[in-house]
């Protein structure tokens, strides 16, 4: 940000003729300060690109981690929503972390049983539809080919209404073989594609944990997050996993309310009904939760808020070292162009002029920083969609904001500069070797 003194004396006549010839018009002498600002920065381009690296560390990590953020919350709240606006589940643990010792303390809560269901859905006329779940995890085989272990999940024929799940292919087993624990399976489509590469897998074998399955379904494809299929599953009747894989399994309800509206009062009759079925007498805490889509979305947007939190921090931090980096090199700019400054206060400039001067010199170091750092923040967003399953689009809002918080720190760190050349005595300056 230095000029020759030859180049300041040799232009000082022009800058007298435009400065008389544009008195009065603000935008010219703007324009005017601009240029120079960018014929300093021209002259020093090493360290002008050192002072703007604060700025563009700031702005980079602003720009790519809302982009990241916003892929990743994007896709949950749609996974989120997937569930359904009238659906919930009851469940042993809350949702959200807790500590090793509550851990231990909702294990020794009782497991939801069959008749649970049964009972909810006979004394609920809220509830459309309710079915008991369990889980083992065991490899799917077919011949030579096997899954790692997967979830096998133990439900009745109900759980295709709550969860709005779509058969590709084939159906979904039926009452009566639910009943006579039956060992028929419906396929998660990764499970299929895996075992049953371009073949047509209906009333095909396969054996779970030893044990010999008819194929009776394919799910619809559900999707992937973060490269993990949502439907790498198998799903078999809830009294054949009992039967088969042992009876002391940990398990839930999912439950559908007739509508969103009613949502409300199918918890409120979920919960009574429970609560009697449990021995529960009235100041008795619930022994256990449930869990509505709308809990999930709010306790991961809690969970992100931190990440937001984190990320404006550190963001200010390299925005605040790039702007301290920006007054310390207006400051040494201003010392070095003291004879320059005395130059043109003696043709005519303004202390108002000067001041401009610095602070637009100031704001376009900081703006490359900003238009830098926008740069490899959309370059790294690119790299990262590539090679990795996370989402990450640039939001128009976050390059506004980055490029406006980037100009004004600028301006604010450039104002003590500013302010310091605007006051310098001419004659002083002059003077100044």
């Amino acid at each position: 940000m230095t000029f020759s003194a030859d180049t300041g004396a040799s232009g000082s006549g022009r800058s007298a003729a435009v400065s008389v010839r544009t008195r009065g018009v603000p935008a010219n002498r703007l324009l005017e300060s601009v240029l120079a600002a960018f014929r300093a920065i021209r002259a020093n381009k090493v360290r002008a690109f050192l002072t703007s690296l604060g700025i563009l560390i700031g702005v980079m990590n602003v720009v790519a981690m809302v982009a990241l953020i916003s892929g990743v919350n994007a896709s949950v709240l749609d996974l989120f929503k997937s569930l359904g606006t009238n659906s919930f589940v009851v469940t042993k643990m809350p949702a959200g972390n807790v500590n090793y010792e509550q851990y231990l303390e909702y294990r020794r809560r009782p497991d939801f049983t069959y008749s649970d269901a049964e009972a909810i859905e006979k004394a609920c006329p809220s509830v459309a539809a309710v079915s008991p779940q369990t889980f083992v995890f065991k490899k799917a085989k077919r011949g030579n080919e096997s899954t790692r272990d997967i979830i096998i999940m133990g439900v009745t024929p109900e759980y295709q209404y709550v969860s709005d799940g779509d058969v590709a292919d084939g159906r979904f087993f039926a009452w009566p073989e639910s009943d006579r624990k039956r060992q028929v399976a419906v396929l998660g489509n990764p499970v299929k594609e895996h075992l049953f590469p371009g073949a047509d897998p209906i009333g095909k074998n396969i054996t779970i944990g030893g044990r010999r399955f008819r194929v009776v379904g394919v799910l619809e494809p559900m999707g992937e997050m973060f490269g993990q299929a949502l439907d790498d599953f198998v799903i078999i009747p809830y009294k054949t996993l009992t039967k088969l894989y042992g009876g002391r399994l940990t398990s839930r309800l999912s439950v559908k309310a007739g509508s969103a509206e009613a949502m409300d009062q199918a918890m409120e009759e979920v919960t009574r009904i429970l609560r009697l079925r449990r021995g529960l007498r009235s100041g008795d805490e619930n022994n256990f939760e449930i869990i509505t889509q709308s809990q999930l979305v709010e306790m991961y947007e809690n969970l992100t808020r931190v990440t937001w939190v984190v990320m404006i921090g550190i963001s200010a931090i390299a925005l605040v070292v790039g702007g301290v980096g920006i007054m310390n090199i207006m400051l040494v700019s201003v010392t070095e162009r003291t004879r320059e400054i005395g130059i043109r206060k003696a043709v005519g400039a303004r202390a108002r002029d000067v001041a401009v001067q610095f602070l637009v010199e100031a704001a376009v170091l900081s703006g490359i920083g900003g238009l830098l750092g926008l740069a490899a923040a959309y370059g790294l967003a690119k790299f990262v969609s590539s090679v990795t399953p996370i989402p990450a689009v640039v939001e128009l809002w976050s390059v506004v904001l980055a490029l406006g918080v980037s100009t004004g720190v600028g301006i604010f760190f450039g104002l003590y500069p500013a302010s310091k050349a605007a006051k310098l005595d001419p004659i002083v300056a002059l003077r100044y070797e």
